[in-house]
């Protein structure tokens, strides 16, 4: 399965690289990203809903060791956080890139 999602992506990454537009290839891009954050919450409802299947009669610490994380992990899991760290830290500020802080961290000029 792994495989197949890594194919897949690096399909999908090639054809968004090889439009000639700009436009439409920031759009490609834009849906592109779309699809794969809603899987990404898809996939994470997966887990939670294994986590709590798994919860009843257990302690945190041997629902995580069945899973192969911490039980605090397999607890946050099941709860739903942060399901979306990744995707917020992967998407600097666009002023970032030009080595400029966003509006609200300039010390305010008089």
């Amino acid at each position: 399965m792994t495989n197949a999602l890594t194919a897949a992506i690096a399909a999908t990454t090639e054809e968004v690289a090889a439009v000639e537009d700009l436009v439409e290839r920031y759009e490609a891009a834009r849906q592109a990203r779309t699809l794969y954050k809603n899987g990404d919450r898809d996939l994470m409802l997966i887990q939670q809903e294994v986590t709590n299947t798994l919860k009843p009669g257990r302690t945190w610490a041997e629902v995580g060791s069945m899973l192969g994380i911490t039980g605090s992990r397999a607890e946050q899991v099941a709860r739903g956080r942060g399901t979306s760290r990744h995707a917020v830290e992967s998407t600097p500020h666009a002023s970032a890139e030009e080595g400029q802080l966003p509006d609200a961290a300039r010390p305010d000029s008089e």
